[in-house]
């Protein structure tokens, strides 16, 4: 029961717009079945059983009852115990086939073929995840012809959000002997220290997890120096808190805008998705390639990664 109520709420995240219309159809499919089923109960089961009329008598009284000339089309139409009962059996078959839609996504597994060129080069190969993604199937991501080695899990974000995935993926990608990592969502305008907190309560790191992550994508209300500040601080705390150097995650636009000279000494993971031609000025760790990767297991498009290294570098990356 609870995965489908997470697939439920997943759906709705991923198909807003699909999730609302099958909604109110099954409402008013529904409501209009049930209106049709009390009419026929009324009908021929009510009535019939107290009154003991015989079956020309009712359909007389039945017909009677409606008033043709002063009634709609439609209460014309459904005065007719033949045509009641039709349309009853066609709402009704069509509360089935909703419920049918619903069990086949329920149990959809991506049928898009994988493009492995995409993730293919001398680079070490990994994805990053979040709620987004919806519930993964990490047996059926284990047998994905990509040359998965890690993965980026959001755990929380600002001062109170968390990730509604992120312990049953956190486990799961231990359990299928991916090496992982947890980021937090840094949110500008909310209080770093705090944002900490929500990340070192929820984030437990053990040997041969990657080094926590700071995912910086926004410009802060307060200006760039409250920005720098705010994000220097979380570092400096997580830092204290783990005994490594966080790795920073932003865009190539962003960085460039907002962070370049201010955060020396920090691993980069950079999101540019026109090549690495565009990185040849930044000292880069990970480079976030793509959005638009197609991995077994997964509902969604999911983001591929390349890290620039052997693998005794990216050892280098994880907790001791």
């Amino acid at each position: 029961m609870s995965d489908l109520y997470f697939y439920i709420i997943d759906f709705k995240d991923i198909y807003p717009v699909r999730f609302w219309a099958i909604l109110l159809t099954a409402i008013l499919v529904f409501s209009f079945s049930l209106l049709l089923m009390f009419i026929l109960f009324r009908r021929y089961i009510f009535k019939p059983f107290f009154l003991k009329k015989n079956r020309n008598d009712f359909e007389s009284n039945f017909k009677d009852e409606f008033n043709f000339e002063e009634k709609s089309s439609l209460k014309r139409v459904i005065a007719k115990p033949r045509a009641l009962i039709w349309l009853t059996v066609v709402h009704l078959a069509a509360i089935l086939l909703l419920i049918g839609y619903l069990l086949v996504n329920y149990n959809l597994i991506n049928f898009e073929s994988e493009d492995i060129s995409i993730s293919s080069s001398k680079y070490i190969f990994g994805i990053d995840v979040s709620h987004y993604q919806g519930l993964i199937n990490w047996e059926e991501v284990r047998t994905s012809r990509h040359p998965i080695e890690y993965v980026f899990i959001r755990a929380t974000m600002g001062v109170n959000g968390k990730d509604r995935h992120y312990k049953r993926n956190w486990e799961n990608v231990k359990r299928h002997n991916y090496i992982r990592g947890a980021y937090h969502y840094y949110r500008p305008n909310e209080n770093s220290t705090e944002q900490f907190e929500n990340f070192r309560s929820s984030v437990k790191l053990e040997k041969g997890d990657i080094l926590p992550v700071l995912d910086i994508e926004d410009e802060s209300k307060f200006g760039r120096a409250n920005l720098r500040e705010g994000v220097l601080n979380w570092l400096k705390l997580a830092e204290e808190e783990y005994g490594v150097k966080p790795i920073i995650y932003t865009s190539l636009n962003f960085y460039k805008k907002n962070l370049e000279g201010y955060v020396e000494g920090y691993p980069l993971w950079i999101a540019a998705y026109s090549g690495k031609n565009r990185l040849w000025n930044v000292e880069w760790t990970f480079h976030q390639f793509t959005d638009n990767l197609r991995v077994k297991g997964i509902k969604t498009s999911v983001d591929g990664n390349d890290f620039k290294g052997d693998e005794s570098s990216l050892d280098s990356l994880r907790i001791k």
